[in-house]
């Protein structure tokens, strides 16, 4: 059965919990949603970090434009399946 949470933490494995805009979660399997509408080198590294450290293996961030450095550093993240979704600007 799956469950939709807003606004939802998750303690990581380092002890700290880790708040997400939107948890799906089927049994302990998780789908974690966050949206990022000024996103700086910062928020995408405490991003994949909050990944990391909740095991949250599946992610969507939803941003607007990403900076190249965004990118670069998103490219890197490599063992987490984030999927990110750039709002259009108009």
């Amino acid at each position: 059965m799956q469950n939709v949470k807003y606004n939802y933490e998750i303690e990581g494995i380092s002890g700290i919990k880790h708040r997400f805009d939107v948890i799906i979660n089927n049994d302990s399997k998780y789908l974690a949603l966050d949206v990022m509408l000024n996103p700086s080198d910062a928020n995408i590294i405490a991003f994949y970090i909050k990944c990391f450290d909740t095991k949250v293996k599946n992610a969507v961030l939803i941003t607007s434009k990403l900076p190249d450095s965004c990118r670069e550093i998103l490219k890197s993240c490599n063992n987490s399946k984030i999927i990110t979704v750039e709002l259009n600007e108009s």
